[in-house]
């Protein structure tokens, strides 16, 4: 004999478990820090840039090169230098920013003696306290007037060669020149929105616009940024950098005459 269907029981309303969301929600959480962790695994990421982004998320100045920046910083207020030398801090590395006034007389690549003072107190701490991992490029600029002398035939061997009498400091100060290299960019990384190396762009612009353009543009950049990881490892393996009490260094380029030089770079 067939046992009655209870009806009730389906009458009931049905109820999902209270807590049955976290187990596809816990699913999804776990997939994407996966593939987080898989693009950081094949991924370089350097100690700036990991140190940039914890500042972001915490609002903490961390990392070596925060450091340096405060400690270059305060060098440069007591020098009195701060309206000469600037620095930013950005996913790049740390820049150091001259101007030409303080480093060169017109046309000319030689350092001047206030140069060489303002230098002396920075480069003292960066031989000192600087990291091993962090590397110097010394960058040169100069402006879009045209220069030809028996010295330099075109702006970019001025700007080069005033990369190079600046990291001739470095060396001098006694850090290892393996970590140094040097760029010269004559007038076409503009410093400001003005690009000098548009003929069109000048010739709209007011004689004091580009006058001020002109004379940002006139700088020497020390850039400090992540070496890498091979060259680290090679340097490691030789025994690290050497820091000597007086290093020799690399040849100057040879100066102009004064009949030589030209208008302000």
């Amino acid at each position: 004999m067939k046992k009655a269907l209870d009806i009730d029981r389906f009458s009931q309303d049905f109820q999902m478990p209270r807590g049955a969301w976290i187990v596809s929600y816990a699913d999804i959480v776990t997939l994407i820090l996966t593939f987080f962790i898989l693009l950081l695994s094949i991924s370089t990421i350097s100690q700036n840039q990991y140190d940039m982004i914890v500042q972001a998320f915490t609002g903490e100045k961390v990392g070596t090169l925060a450091e340096v920046k405060e400690q270059i910083d305060q060098v440069v207020k007591q020098q009195g230098l701060a309206g000469e030398v600037k620095t930013n801090l950005d996913m790049d590395g740390l820049e150091i920013s001259f101007s030409n006034a303080l480093l060169f007389d017109s046309g000319d690549a030689e350092l001047k003696n206030t140069a060489i003072q303002a230098l002396v107190a920075i480069q003292g701490y960066l031989t000192d306290h600087l990291a091993d991992p962090y590397g110097m490029i010394v960058e040169g600029y100069s402006d879009d007037r045209p220069i030809s002398t028996s010295q330099f035939a075109s702006n970019w061997e001025l700007s080069t060669s005033r990369a190079i009498n600046v990291m001739n400091e470095l060396v001098k100060a006694g850090i290892d020149r393996r970590r140094i290299s040097i760029q010269g960019f004559a007038e076409t990384r503009s410093a400001t929105d003005v690009d000098l190396s548009s003929s069109e762009e000048i010739a709209a612009l007011s004689t004091d616009v580009l006058e001020n353009a002109r004379s940002a543009n006139r700088r020497v950049v020390l850039r400090i940024n992540n070496l890498s990881p091979n060259l680290l490892a090679k340097i490691k393996s030789k025994g690290g950098w050497k820091k000597t009490a007086n290093p020799e260094p690399s040849p100057k380029p040879l100066q102009p005459s004064e009949s030589q030089k030209n208008e302000t770079k």
